[in-house]
């Protein structure tokens, strides 16, 4: 959040805010199944998705709004619990992928599947994870109240953990469903939809690799959008990790967005100025 602030503080006045719930919405649907018998009446997993945001939401709005005070800048968050329409016949509904939650060894993630029917992936050499259905995003339903937050001078925090996941209805209404959608393709839907021209993601590691696993991994600095399909065709970046950061990257160019950034959360400064990150764009540098 200091890191944000930095930037308002630089001239940079349109902010949105995005954010990850992948271990966080993990535990809330676990803290349901633990406690079933307890609570017969289970939360489905739209709504654990729901929760997840308000909990996000709070924290780094207050974080946020704190350090503006502290530093003497005049400006407030705003956070948006952002409901994000989805197919219901999209095929990600017969094919789980996106990994929820704590991380288990292989022993623990063979018994869950046998006692709950979950499936589990290997997630990136640091565990096995639960994967749930992860379908894509095609409507931001808070859209214009994004807009309107923007325009009264407010930085807006949304879209967290991809959205709700709702389908609508032939009468308009809308239902939740059981699934997460990747918050990376759903911070490029909002990004593109409100003519963003940056689109940041912020990760773990400094930026996107080639060879990742290799003894010699090679950190792409500049790259077209083009040039970044290709890589992903040739498998270069893991499921569930870095290939749908590419993947949302590679989107938000082709709808119109300048550039895209992939860099650690750590050096959000330095990436918008140059020196740290990945750095993607319709056309070379």
């Amino acid at each position: 959040m200091a890191g944000v602030v930095s930037l308002l503080e630089e001239g940079f006045n349109k902010i949105i805010l995005t954010h990850g719930n992948g271990p966080q919405v993990g535990q809330i649907f676990l803290q349901q199944e633990l406690t079933k018998h307890e609570f017969p009446r289970q939360v489905t997993l739209d709504v654990c998705v729901a929760d997840s945001q308000g909990r996000i939401g709070y924290i780094l709005q207050n974080v946020f709004d704190n350090i503006c005070q502290e530093r003497g800048v005049n400006k407030k968050s705003f956070a948006v619990i952002t409901q994000v329409v989805v197919n219901p016949n999209d095929p990600a509904f017969d094919h789980p992928t996106k990994p929820i939650g704590v991380f288990y060894s292989k022993d623990d993630s063979g018994k869950l599947i046998e006692e709950r029917g979950w499936e589990f992936i290997e997630d990136a050499g640091r565990g096995y994870r639960r994967v749930v259905a992860s379908p894509i995003p095609l409507e931001i339903v808070e859209v214009d109240i994004f807009h309107e937050i923007l325009e009264r001078g407010f930085v807006c925090i949304g879209g967290g953990g991809g959205g709700i996941p709702v389908i609508r209805e032939k009468n308009g209404t809308l239902t939740g469903v059981e699934a997460v959608i990747d918050k990376d393709r759903t911070s490029a839907l909002l990004a593109s939809k409100l003519g963003i021209d940056q689109l940041v993601i912020l990760t773990s590691v400094e930026g996107a690799y080639l060879n990742f696993k290799s003894p010699k991994p090679q950190l792409i600095k500049q790259i077209t959008a083009n040039k970044m399909d290709t890589h992903i065709q040739r498998g270069e970046f893991a499921e569930g990790s870095m290939k749908p950061k590419v993947e949302a990257a590679i989107e938000f160019i082709k709808k119109g967005g300048k550039k895209a950034i992939i860099t650690s959360l750590n050096d959000l400064v330095p990436a918008i100025q140059g020196t740290a990150g990945t750095h993607i764009t319709a056309e070379k540098i």
